[in-house]
């Protein structure tokens, strides 16, 4: 609503690929990571468009999610320790970059 008829916007966020395991989804770290309060992609297209957005454009970044997870940092050990065996990050997580546009306003 407070973008102009024809205004473009763009946002990146952590998106989910596929559900996380309820063991994750229920863990402080992944919330406090920004991990299990993350919108499947398939939801952030499907809510751009019922917000009457179009030419809706999503680009997952797995690289950015890959970096991620090479790094020492507790609270992202500790969520990595829970995903089910023979699986990372980069299964479930994205990195998602989502562009739009507001149509024009209907001709009068």
């Amino acid at each position: 609503r407070v973008l102009r008829p024809g205004g473009r916007v763009a946002v990146s966020d952590i998106a989910l690929k596929r559900a996380l395991p309820t063991q994750v989804q229920e863990m402080v770290e992944a919330l406090v990571g920004c991990v299990a309060g993350a919108a499947l992609v398939a939801d952030t297209q499907a809510m751009a468009a019922d917000a009457g957005l179009v030419d809706i454009e999503l680009e997952a970044k797995d690289q950015n999610i890959g970096a991620m997870s090479d790094w020492h940092d507790p609270l992202y050990q500790q969520i990595v320790e829970h995903l089910p065996e023979g699986t990372t990050p980069v299964d479930f997580v994205t990195s998602l970059s989502v562009g739009a546009r507001k149509p024009q306003e209907a001709a009068r």
